[in-house]
Parts: structure tokens; C-alpha cells; sequence
């Protein structure tokens, strides 16, 4: 796989511990990031001591990805005391929205993330999955959006890229029948004065943006095709509309084969290749591969290739992903030389203190 081919991947890792056999797959591929989740990490040091190696086998500076949401999704509680969710700390404002992403932007720094995949920039909906509401600021489109510039201001104080997510909004999606993607049917008028709004407002702040895997009727109108894979939203509303030139990634999302935009008739596409590769050719300039196994490595690759050469992916359309990537990795921090166990429970002492200044605001209000 070429360099440049590996850029448009981020690869879930697996495993804890760095290896030969790691340090040959990374050298070989040389992906353009690496996604870290709850069951990878074991303690602060050593997982700072992984991403210096990850960083040093890899030509190009990748992505080192957190998802850290808050609320249920938080694996910095492994290593830190537990942070308020962000919607609790959107209900005593956005100063302390930005206290909160500043923290978890300094928890980052420290163990080498440089990417968080937050904020979720959705508005909250108590009938909409109820599990995922402490992880939304607000229901109000105006204060998800203060709270959203606030929570990327934190994370930017110590040069980690925030992600917001999932553009261009949930919109109330439902599963329709025996479509496997859930459909938004909201006109566009008030998506556009709802769950676009904090996103309008947040984007000149974001290198990178996540996709939402949901179809939406007033772009797409009858088709059945994902934000990620529609070239209505990635290049008419996102790209000329909302002038965005930042990177956008899609997500690995539904079982099901995307059929749009055309792939060509002869190459035997798998199901999960389908989606990624309808998502490049759509506008998506990144792909998150969940797991980093060479067969999967591989396929991603001579799938690539293979669309190159028959031609339904152009050159131009791989070289403006590249330029993305590239511009959205300018001014990267390189994971720090040696962990700092003096920081680290300075940092731990912060956590603990903004827990009890929360819990003080509230018994104040009550």
C-alpha cells in the first residue's frame, strides 16, 4: 500500500503492548491515524510509551484518537477520577463547558491523544435514545452551539483536535421499514434553524468532522444513502454551501451495501469495503477501519487501487483528500518524550476539583 493511500485510514488498534509484528504492519501501511478505545489501555505511562513508538514507526505524524464523549463513553476514567457528563456541565455554562474540554484536552496532551472524536454537536432529545443524552449539551440548537465552541476552545488550549459529530444532525432519525439506515425526514428549513445550527457556528474551529450515517430526505429526497456517502451533503451543503475545507471522516456504519454512487460493475466489493469506498468517491476524505488485521489492511488497499484503475475514483478526487489530511495535521503535538508522573496527579487533583466545584454549583442552586 502506498503512503499516500494509508492517509485516507484510521485504524482501530488491537492490543495493548507494541511489537515487532505491530511495528511492521504500521511501517507497512503507514495509516494516516490510530483509534484507541477503553479495552487497549492499561496505564498512563505505558500508554503514552505506545503512542511514541506508534509515532516513530510511522512516516507521517498520524492521528492518535480518543473517543472520549463523556458521560457513558469515557475511557479516561480508567486512568483519571470521573469528569460530570457534558450536559451537566452545559447546565451551569459555558465556561464550564470549556473548563471541562480543557481538561480532557490536558489528559489528552499528556498521554499523546492529539484527536478526541467530540463533541457531539446533536441536540438532545429525551425520546431519542435516552443513554446517549448525558453525552449532548443541550436541546436548544443556540446553547449546543456555545457550549460546542466552548468545548473545542478547552480541547484547542493544548493543541488536540476536536471532531464534532454527527454532521449534519440526528433530526429525530427513524428506522423506516426494512431499511437498514435510520431516516431523517425533517425539511430542510428547519434542519437548517435546528440541528445544523451548532454545527454553522462550531466549524470554522474544526480540522475535522465525522459524517452522521443517516439518510436525509431533503437532500437525498428517496434515496437511501448516508450523509457519509451522499455527494448532496458532503459537497453542495458542507463543502460550497457551508464553506467547510476541513477534513470529513466517515464511520464504520451499516451492515448493509451502499449502491451510490456506482462502483463499477466488474470489481467484487465486500460489504464493509462498499461503504468505504462509496464514502471516498462521495467527498469523505477519511475512514475508520475498526480493526487493523492485514487481511482487513489489504482489502481497504487493493480496493483503492483497484477503483484508481478502473476509474470510479478519480486522482482528483484523492489528491483534494490528501491535501485535507494534510492541512488538518498542521501544528500536531508529537507525543511527549517521557510521561510525567508529577503532571499526571496534578492533573488527577484538577478532575477531582472540578467534580466538587460542580457538586457545589448544584447544592448553591438547590
Amino acid at each position: 500500500m502506498k503512503n499516500s493511500l494509508g492517509q485516507l485510514l484510521i485504524i482501530g488498534l488491537e492490543g495493548t503492548q507494541w511489537s515487532s509484528s505491530c511495528a511492521k504492519l504500521l511501517r507497512r501501511y503507514q495509516p494516516g491515524g490510530m483509534l484507541v478505545l477503553d479495552r487497549n489501555l492499561r496505564a498512563p505511562d505505558l500508554t503514552a510509551e505506545l503512542f511514541r513508538k506508534i509515532a516513530a514507526a510511522l512516516d507521517v505524524l498520524p492521528f492518535l484518537a480518543i473517543e472520549q464523549e463523556g458521560g457513558s463513553i469515557d475511557p479516561l476514567r480508567r486512568f483519571f477520577p470521573p469528569l460530570p457528563s457534558p450536559h451537566i456541565a452545559a447546565v451551569k455554562g459555558s465556561a464550564m463547558v470549556e473548563r471541562l474540554g480543557a481538561l480532557i484536552g490536558e489528559a489528552c496532551a499528556l498521554l499523546g491523544f492529539n484527536l478526541n472524536f467530540a463533541p457531539r454537536l446533536e441536540l438532545a432529545d429525551p425520546e431519542l435514545k435516552p443513554s446517549l443524552q448525558p453525552q449532548m449539551f443541550h436541546s436548544d440548537p443556540k446553547k449546543v452551539a456555545q457550549c460546542g465552541e466552548a468545548f473545542v476552545d478547552g480541547l484547542r488550549r493544548h493543541k488536540v483536535l476536536a471532531c464534532a459529530k454527527h454532521f449534519p444532525g440526528p433530526g429525530s432519525a427513524e428506522f423506516v421499514g426494512d431499511n437498514p439506515l435510520p431516516i431523517v425526514d425533517k425539511p430542510m428549513r428547519a434542519l437548517w434553524r435546528g440541528d445544523l445550527l451548532p454545527f454553522r457556528q462550531t466549524l470554522s474551529k474544526l480540522a475535522i468532522i465525522k459524517m452522521s450515517y443517516s439518510a436525509y430526505k431533503a437532500y437525498d429526497f428517496d434515496l437511501a444513502v448516508p450523509a457519509a456517502c451522499s455527494t448532496t451533503i458532503l459537497n453542495g451543503l458542507l463543502r460550497v454551501k457551508l464553506g467547510y475545507g476541513g477534513a470529513a471522516i466517515a464511520d464504520h456504519f451499516t451492515p448493509a451495501p451502499i449502491t451510490f454512487p456506482p462502483l463499477g460493475q466488474d470489481i467484487d466489493f465486500s460489504i464493509p469495503v462498499k461503504n468505504l469506498m462509496a464514502s471516498l468517491i462521495s467527498g469523505c476524505d477519511m475512514h475508520i477501519v475498526p480493526s487493523w488485521g492485514t487481511g482487513s489492511l489489504d482489502l481497504c488497499a487493493n480496493s483503492v487501487s483497484r477503483a484508481l484503475e478502473e476509474g470510479s475514483l478519480s486522482t482528483q478526487r484523492l489528491n483534494e483528500a490528501l491535501k485535507r489530511i494534510h492541512r488538518a495535521k498542521r501544528g500536531l503535538r508529537r507525543p511527549a518524550a517521557k510521561f510525567s508522573g508529577r503532571v499526571y496527579d496534578q492533573l488527577c487533583r484538577k478532575f477531582e476539583e472540578f467534580h466538587k466545584d460542580i457538586q457545589t454549583m448544584e447544592r448553591e442552586i438547590a
